[in-house]
């Protein structure tokens, strides 16, 4: 077995680090080294042709798993909101921004291997650890067991019916945005239609100071515009 081979001399910090696991994720972890690998930044290497055994693949497997337990949570929870709307809101809780949040409220940081470095490299470190721990227990314990701990945790950390309410009106909030940075805002909506489909549908572009930021698109011109202007808004990084 590959990460056996990885981690081959038994670590007397295992049963600790279980422990620890534990106390984060509400259950007593089976394959340690899953978790070790979640845990382990790629600055952590010591040799630049060093075996690859950091948190890089299971992050890329944890952040595919979140992003479908959070789509079926949200169509389960929204019967009748738009694709559109649930994206917005799936876009949300499966941010950059919301996981490094979890993460830090999880004290993940603590349990990690990673080389110091300047803070803008390492800023991100955290959320993509949680995304790699989403991966080891998969692998650990099945899917059954990660929707359970996913669920837990979007219901715990995020208020949703809160963030339907308040944030869903994302064109005026950029457009205060806007006024208060004092910078050219231009929202350009108009008609298209799928090839594939050969159904009309409305697209918005929206441009900052003459330069083209993001799109959105929608089955009417409200929905259009909300889909872009958070796309912008989580571009400036101010979409919660």
């Amino acid at each position: 077995m590959f990460l056996s081979f990885l981690f081959r001399k038994k670590n007397p910090k295992d049963e600790k680090l279980r422990k620890q696991l534990k106390m984060v994720l509400g259950f007593k972890p089976k394959e340690i080294l899953y978790y070790k690998m979640a845990l382990r930044h790629a600055s952590a290497n010591k040799k630049q042709k060093e075996i690859r055994y950091n948190n890089e693949r299971l992050e890329f497997l944890g952040d595919s798993i979140i992003s479908v337990i959070a789509s079926v949570m949200l169509y389960e929870k929204y019967p009748k909101s738009s694709e559109g709307e649930l994206s917005v809101l799936r876009s949300m809780l499966v941010s950059r921004k919301s996981l490094n949040r979890v993460a830090t409220e999880l004290d993940l940081k603590k349990l990690m291997q990673y080389k110091e470095g300047r803070a803008n490299e390492l800023k991100n470190i955290t959320g993509n650890s949680f995304e790699a721990l989403v991966g080891a227990i998969y692998f650990d314990r099945g899917y059954s067991v990660c929707e359970k701990f996913i669920r837990n945790i979007f219901t715990r950390f995020f208020d949703v019916e809160n963030l339907m309410k308040h944030n869903s009106d994302y064109k005026s909030r950029l457009l205060q945005y806007s006024q208060k940075e004092k910078f050219a805002l231009i929202i350009d909506t108009f008609e298209s239609m799928e090839d594939c489909e050969k159904l009309y549908h409305f697209v918005t572009e929206i441009c900052i100071d003459g330069k083209f930021i993001a799109s959105g698109k929608g089955w009417t011109k409200k929905e259009a515009e909300q889909m872009a202007s958070y796309e912008v808004l989580k571009i400036l990084g101010r979409e919660l």
